[in-house]
């Protein structure tokens, strides 16, 4: 008696179903050969250009967060890593440039401007330059010495959407925390964060640049060490107030400066003012981490 071959064969294992798996297995693999799986299974997904996903992911929805750091001041990271801990947040440590070495570059290369703020300000500079050699379409910078408000991802989320909806690609810099008023800024806000467009911004410790700005930054910075001999935050004021940039900020600040009464200031004395600011739940008080709860205190720093 002849068997019917079809008859033995199990449905899951018909030749119909056999070849649409392969040709699916096929399809997959050319896919990760062409994009590589980063590209398909990583939820952290960037465009060319700078559009953001993902505000609440672990780098906030920017392809990556740096953080400027000495490897001596244990404090700071120690605070900086529980900062990650608590909002989930995936930090690259760069080092900063100290004063001896800002220094030896400011007689090497005739800088109009010296010690510590010059190390600020080259070590913002390293920066920019790391950014463009990694091709990175958009980084968050964080100084070492910040708090941030315990609900720090809801609040960049409000953001984020704004700026998706009001300027999609059309933004340079992004200052989640800044530290002196601002003309344009909503005058009494409320618990709600609101976006607006920046006319003088000041202090850099929590703020996004693209890679496209990072290109512009670079070569205006560069340039201004030999002729302005001023603080980077102010030249990139001056900047943002005759339009050279789109600058955005964020209403209330949700990440601020500690201030020099808690973390000893690499580039200021405590006699020429305190720099912490309000925040209405901070994460490193409610760590214990901190010894003044930052709600008492005043939203900007004062300006001599």
């Amino acid at each position: 008696m002849k068997l019917d071959t079809k008859d033995h064969i199990p449905r899951q294992f018909s030749i119909p179903r056999i070849r649409t798996k392969i040709l699916l297995i096929v399809l997959v693999a050319l896919a990760l050969l062409y994009f590589g799986p980063g590209h398909i299974f990583n939820q952290q997904l960037y465009s060319s250009s700078k559009q953001i996903y993902h505000a609440t992911n672990s780098t906030l929805g920017f392809q990556k967060i740096f953080v400027l750091n000495m490897p001596h001041r244990h404090e700071r990271r120690r605070n900086m890593n529980a900062l990650a801990r608590v909002h989930n947040l995936e930090l690259t440590y760069a080092k900063t440039v100290n004063r001896d070495e800002a220094n030896k570059q400011a007689i090497d290369n005739g800088y109009l401007i010296n010690g510590t703020h010059l190390a600020c300000y080259l070590s913002h500079l390293s920066l920019y330059r790391r950014i463009i050699a990694e091709n990175i379409q958009t980084a968050l910078i964080f100084e070492d010495d910040v708090d941030m408000e315990w609900d720090l991802k809801k609040r960049h989320k409000q953001i984020m959407d704004e700026v998706q909806l009001e300027y999609q690609d059309d933004w340079d810099i992004l200052y989640l925390g800044h530290c002196t008023s601002d003309i344009n800024e909503p005058q009494e806000p409320g618990m709600t964060v609101e976006l607006y467009e920046a006319e003088y911004p000041m202090c850099l410790h929590a703020y996004a640049v693209t890679l496209e700005c990072a290109w512009r930054l670079l070569m205006l910075l560069e340039e201004r060490l030999k002729t302005v001999g001023k603080d980077i935050d102010l030249i990139l004021a001056v900047g943002t107030q005759f339009g050279a940039i789109t600058v955005l900020g964020a209403s209330p600040p949700y990440v601020v400066q500690v201030g020099r009464q808690e973390l000893t200031s690499d580039i200021s004395l405590l006699s020429e003012g305190d720099t912490a600011q309000r925040l209405f739940h901070s994460t490193l008080f409610h760590l214990r981490y901190r010894n003044t709860d930052p709600r008492t205190l005043p939203r900007y720093i004062q300006v001599p």
